[in-house]
């Protein structure tokens, strides 16, 4: 029984849906979300395998007269990007996720909704739990800590696997077929610096109001970076007056474009911040972004950081940031982008998060370089971490073409296979899985990684029917 998701066709997985956002799963915290999956495969009499890492492998034997076809597996991952709204009072390791409806659109309050990948567990649920359909050997894979870096598809013991194929259920627009992605790497840019503590007069400056995004995905809609903006402001600041900086922080997950910056300075003189909001406004492309705010207090501070330490913080905020370079030929797309993501002010240091992410990974080396130069040049360290690669199939493989005439079965629109600027567990798969044949589908989902983020629920049902048809034939 739907207690909060109505008007749908198929109930299965909706219920599913809302029984796992009643689950904590952000990453890191996937304990529960197996301990569930694990129950649901044991209560059925369903072959469970689980890792230390929180990854669950579940089988459903193929249906009667189907035991010789070639075993399919299906695969998403069981943790979300917790994300909430300045205000919102939510515990992402303790508290459900609040489902709301309007009309054909799910969100949450506040918060990010999870639909990202919780549409593709719930899916996998519902066909693990259901007794009358046809189909082959079904591989289930529920991988943890995709957002962090593919911890869990990393660690997996991928001899468990027979399948060598595979449909990924963690792509967010369903009239795309996935056939590629790119790789990506994460940094730590730590810069040491020398505080002087006392009793000082400065200014608190906050932007927020930005859209954010998904840093892959969304890295190329003209959205606003709240840390390059903040960058921008501190320098028009500058031509005011001389400035050292208190503290400086923003953003919470690499794989997101942060949404709001906070930083306090302690200038040399007074300083007009009149005009700091048109000219943060000025830097506007995307209308998702109109909320912009930028609020400048009078505070007091009990510490700043060198003025050479200062200017190096900001030579950071001024690296190149975004789309870096474009692919040549379709689909065109981003090739390499970097998303400068988390700022935080520690006790003698200052650390910076990066995400780089490229079809190419001389590209990605490319990057990384670019900030291994920065951090000599300003005094810091980087630390390269959770490189993970890209991943291609033909277009024309039966899996693409079953799909595609599926998915045309149920909706009546054609879809198309193209390359996503983001990374799938797909690529990592592909390089254990050797021969193995991927797609990555799913429903329409909105703003992933940000508070925003809905789910049209007719999507859902559509994908979960081609699913199905997909596997009778």
């Amino acid at each position: 029984m739907l207690k909060y998701i109505k008007g749908v066709k198929n109930e299965a997985p909706f219920m599913y849906f809302e029984e796992i956002s009643q689950i904590p799963r952000a990453s890191h915290n996937e304990r529960a979300i197996a301990d569930y999956i694990v129950s649901f495969a044991e209560k059925r009499g369903l072959w469970c395998y689980r890792d230390d890492v929180n990854n669950v492998l579940v089988v459903k034997n193929a249906t009667q007269g189907r035991e010789n076809e070639e075993p399919i597996m299906l695969q998403a991952h069981t943790d979300m990007v917790a994300e909430k709204n300045v205000g919102t009072e939510h515990n992402f390791d303790t508290d459900p996720i609040e489902l709301i409806q309007e009309g054909d659109i799910l969100h949450a309050r506040g918060t990010t909704l999870g639909a990202d990948d919780g549409f593709g567990v719930a899916i996998m649920l519902a066909v693990l739990d259901g007794d009358t359909l046809s189909h082959p050997r079904l591989e289930c894979l529920f991988t943890s800590s995709e957002e962090v870096g593919l911890e869990g598809a990393s660690a997996f013991d991928y001899s468990k696997i027979k399948s060598r194929r595979m449909i990924n259920l963690d792509s967010a627009e369903e009239d795309t077929v996935i056939i590629g992605c790119c790789g990506g790497i994460r940094t730590e840019l730590t810069v040491p610096v020398s505080q002087e503590k006392g009793q000082y007069k400065g200014y608190k400056i906050t932007v927020g109001g930005l859209c954010g995004g998904h840093s892959g995905e969304d890295i190329d809609r003209g959205r606003l970076n709240a840390h390059i903006l903040m960058g921008k402001i501190l320098v028009k600041i500058k031509e005011q007056a001389p400035f050292r900086i208190s503290h400086i922080t923003g953003g919470d997950k690499d794989n997101a474009i942060p949404r709001e910056c906070e930083c306090v300075i302690v200038p040399s003189g007074e300083i007009d911040t009149s005009k700091i909001q048109d000219f943060a406004r000025s830097f506007l492309k995307a209308k998702e972004d109109g909320e912009l705010f930028v609020k400048v207090e009078k505070t007091d501070t009990p510490r700043v950081i060198s003025q050479k330490d200062t200017e190096s913080i900001l030579e950071i905020l001024s690296i190149r940031n975004g789309v870096m370079y474009y692919r040549t030929e379709p689909p065109i797309l981003p090739e390499t982008s970097r998303n400068l993501a988390r700022i935080r002010t520690n006790e003698g240091d200052i650390s910076i998060g990066f995400s780089s992410r490229s079809y190419l990974e001389e590209r990605l080396d490319e990057s990384t370089r670019e900030l291994d130069e920065l951090a000599k040049k300003v005094g810091g360290t980087t630390f390269h971490h959770e490189r993970y690669p890209g991943w291609a199939s033909d277009k024309d493989i039966p899996l693409v073409k079953n799909w595609q005439d599926a998915f045309e079965k149920v909706s009546g629109r054609k879809t198309s296979p193209t390359l996503i600027h983001a990374g799938l567990e797909c690529g990592l798969m592909s390089r254990e899985l050797k021969g193995l044949n991927a797609i990555s589908v799913g429903c329409n989902v909105h703003d992933l990684h940000t508070p925003k983020e809905t789910m049209e629920l007719s999507s859902m049902d559509r994908i979960y029917d081609t699913l199905i048809r997909f596997l009778k034939k």
